[in-house]
């Protein structure tokens, strides 16, 4: 090992070497953190002689985990299978999977994503008796989630509530949590909280896990939330060697419930922790870096660090001031032919950036128009797919029998003639007896009203579930998948009721779910892993959009600055820098959440390796109006003497002062307009979709006088209509909700 830490820099060495408990290492922005963290690994399995099992590493994304066990694998030349490694979510699934029983749970528990989530609560809110014509199922999903995240019970909430439904959601939450617990499944924030309470419960398991894991080492350790650093704390005691990677100024998901002061006060939690800053840069030119670096020096909540290069000055950043979205799209267009020509460049060198998902769609066109292949990260996810989602819910079913949502799901589908009546109907009487809905079906014919017709057709359903419930630990994942699609009419659904293309598109993407499970099941057969259909499931509902980066393609790609944490690419275009989009209007008055914001861009800038292009537009069609746009206060915080300008008169030219002071002069005025006022006149129309923190997602129908006076009248889901007073409104528009 000792040859081997030739190939680290002197920090680095000392991070990795240290003998001390607890350590935090600093690291920023492609200063080799996870190179850092790969060896420190290495390290502890070679010198200190502890076993790969005995390890927690935790890491952002899955693609990060596979990462690195490779890397492992290479340096010490041994497989690293034994090795615990994976996102928070990953490992705690893990864990449950072995330990549910003690909190009550099968281990073939379902893990329910946003939409399972929301179908279980329009049964719960039935059973409660709450209209969803009035109140929003997504609304109470979102409320329990941060609920959840806050450590907070159902009986941790407050009824007394001025709005009705906050006074409902106690008891939604405790009955969404009986009806999870009635199917044997868990949401994401369940698997959080359940190892939490598991070991909070039962100082015994608790105690195994600390002797199983005599090392634990935790990535992007600024992006923890308070669950994660509860579950830390826990197993984390005195005996057990911590390490901590992270970068304060990279922290950006607040709005998910990160907690940055979780590293800022590391070492406050653990006093007389080794604190190693990794300032080398390996990644930027040093114009890219400098303009990063002084951009985030204007944020307070800071550790501090003075990142540097060895690498060339490199080309100035270069600004791009352009009429409108649509001129700005061309013009990002033409960079990209000239980056293609000039430095033959490939599509796969190129990220484009943006604040908000919405931003893509004229990005998409232009590039269509000039027959540049891209990718969009963060649209629509495979397994979201309608075909996937209903051959995973027949799956889901034939691994989790309690699973009633996913079995609600298929049970008429394809089209069988069996409607929510009679699945009511068999429902109450599964509830009387206490039976599961699925063993339910077996029994279909004693339950009243039920013609015999209606009940063989339940039968039929309910007999090939049976039968290949009793195959999935016969024949393999993959096989059962597909002959499972064929018999049930799945192949012949999709081959009749679509047209040519359709169907063809939709069939391909079948065959590419047998692929992708054969796969999964082969590489953890060979690495001696669980390679059953659960755990083919559980890695699917653990999927980011990061995970599905296939970084093969000659392709542009596309996504939102929180999707790019954690990437690089040669060429980085970041779009749209102009007040009230970046920073976002709802956060620019907000001094934790405008830096957040600066944090945001800073993340941006420094995945560029090479070339960065920053860009905004003097107008913008946003919520059905054309708008005056100001400039980014943040272009003002990047020294004129890393910028370059192109803009449409003069084509390329440095940053002036003069053109410095007319852009402080607009974000003057801008600010004086007042936060509130500036939404009231810019941001609502009529037809506008928004978005309020209790009502939920609506549509402006009606606008009443002018500037701090103006009324907005807002239908929002459930029928519910609500006559606003701008300046205090908080309303969101849609497209901008992350």
């Amino acid at each position: 090992m000792s040859t081997i830490l030739k190939d680290l820099n002197e920090v680095q060495k000392e991070a990795v070497t240290s003998e001390n408990k607890q350590i935090l290492i600093l690291a920023g922005a492609g200063s080799g953190k996870t190179r850092t963290l790969t060896y420190r690994i290495a390290w502890l399995i070679s010198n200190k002689k502890i076993k790969p099992e005995h390890i927690l590493a935790v890491t952002f994304t899955n693609k990060a985990a596979r990462e690195m066990k490779d890397r492992l694998a290479a340096l010490i030349k041994g497989k690293m299978s034994a090795l615990w490694i994976g996102t928070f979510h990953s490992i705690c699934a893990r864990i449950m999977r072995m330990e549910a029983k003690h909190l009550g749970y099968d281990q073939g528990f379902t893990i329910y994503d946003v939409d399972d989530q929301v179908r279980a609560l329009k049964k719960c809110m039935s059973r409660l008796n709450i209209p969803q014509q009035m109140y929003s199922p997504k609304l109470f999903q979102s409320k329990i989630s941060r609920a959840k995240n806050n450590l907070q019970k159902p009986a941790d909430l407050v009824k007394e509530m001025a709005v009705e439904v906050d006074r409902l959601l106690p008891d939604v939450f405790e009955e969404y949590d009986r009806f999870l617990k009635e199917n044997n499944a868990m949401d994401f924030d369940d698997l959080l909280l359940k190892p939490i309470e598991l070991f909070q419960n039962n100082p015994k398991l608790l105690k195994k896990y600390r002797s199983k894991f005599k090392s634990i080492l935790i990535d992007e350790y600024q992006d923890t939330n308070r669950a994660q650093y509860e579950l830390i704390k826990l197993l984390a005691d005195k005996d057990i060697d911590l390490c901590v990677v992270g970068d304060e100024d990279q922290s950006i998901y607040r709005w998910r419930g990160a907690d940055i002061n979780n590293i800022l006060n590391f070492s406050k939690d653990f006093p007389g922790a080794d604190v190693f800053r990794l300032e080398e840069n390996y990644r930027s030119n040093n114009n890219i870096l400098e303009g990063a670096n002084a951009l985030v020096a204007n944020n307070q909540q800071r550790l501090g660090k003075n990142l540097f290069t060895k690498r060339p000055e490199g080309d100035p950043i270069v600004l791009i001031e352009t009429e409108n979205e649509r001129d700005e799209a061309k013009k990002i267009v033409e960079c990209i032919h000239n980056e293609m020509f000039s430095k033959k460049r490939s599509f796969n060198d190129i990220a484009i950036l943006y604040r908000t998902n919405a931003q893509s769609r004229v990005l998409e066109e232009e590039l269509r128009k000039n027959a540049i292949s891209y990718r969009i990260i963060g649209g629509q996810k495979f397994y979201e797919r309608k075909e996937i989602r209903d051959i995973l819910a027949y799956l889901k079913i034939i691994t989790n029998p309690q699973d009633s949502v996913s079995l609600r799901r298929i049970i008429n589908f394809p089209l069988r003639g069996i409607g929510d009546t009679t699945v009511g109907k068999i429902e109450k009487y599964a509830e009387s007896l206490g039976i599961t809905l699925l063993e339910g079906l077996g029994h279909v014919k004693d339950v009243d009203s039920i013609s015999e017709g209606m009940a063989n057709r339940v039968l039929e359903f309910h007999q090939i579930i049976q039968k290949y419930r009793k195959l999935r630990n016969k024949i393999s994942a993959a096989e059962l998948a597909s002959t499972l699609t064929t018999d049930v009419g799945i192949i012949n659904h999709l081959k009749t009721e679509y047209d040519q293309y359709e169907s063809e598109a939709r069939l391909q993407n079948v065959h590419e779910l047998f692929n992708t499970i054969e796969d999964f099941t082969k590489e953890r057969e060979s690495e001696g892993l669980d390679n059953s259909l659960a755990s083919f499931l559980e890695e699917v509902s653990l999927q980011t959009d990061i995970d599905s980066l296939d970084e093969t393609k000659n392709q542009v790609t596309l996504m939102t600055l929180h999707s790019a944490k954690g990437l690089e690419f040669p060429i980085v275009f970041i779009t749209g820098l102009e007040m009230g989009l970046f920073p976002l209007q709802r956060n620019s008055a907000d001094p934790a959440e405008l830096e957040e914001e600066r944090r945001l861009l800073y993340v941006g800038m420094t995945r560029a390796q090479e070339n960065l292009y920053l860009s905004y537009a003097r107008t913008r069609r946003r919520f059905n109006s054309v708008m005056t746009m100001v400039p980014s206060l943040f272009l003002d915080e990047i020294p004129s003497k890393y910028i370059e300008i192109k803009s449409t008169e003069s084509g390329r030219k440095s940053a002036s002062t003069t053109r410095k002071q007319a852009r402080r002069k607009k974000m003057l005025e801008y600010f004086k307009q007042g936060q509130e006022s500036q939404e009231s006149e810019l941001d609502y129309s009529i037809g506008s979709l928004v978005y309020h923190s209790t009502f939920g997602k609506g549509k402006v129908v009606n606008l009443e006088g002018q500037g701090e006076r103006m009324k907005v009248s807002v239908l929002f889901e459930g029928n519910i209509m609500k006559k606003l007073i701008a300046q205090y409104a908080n309303l969101t528009p849609l497209e901008v909700v992350d």
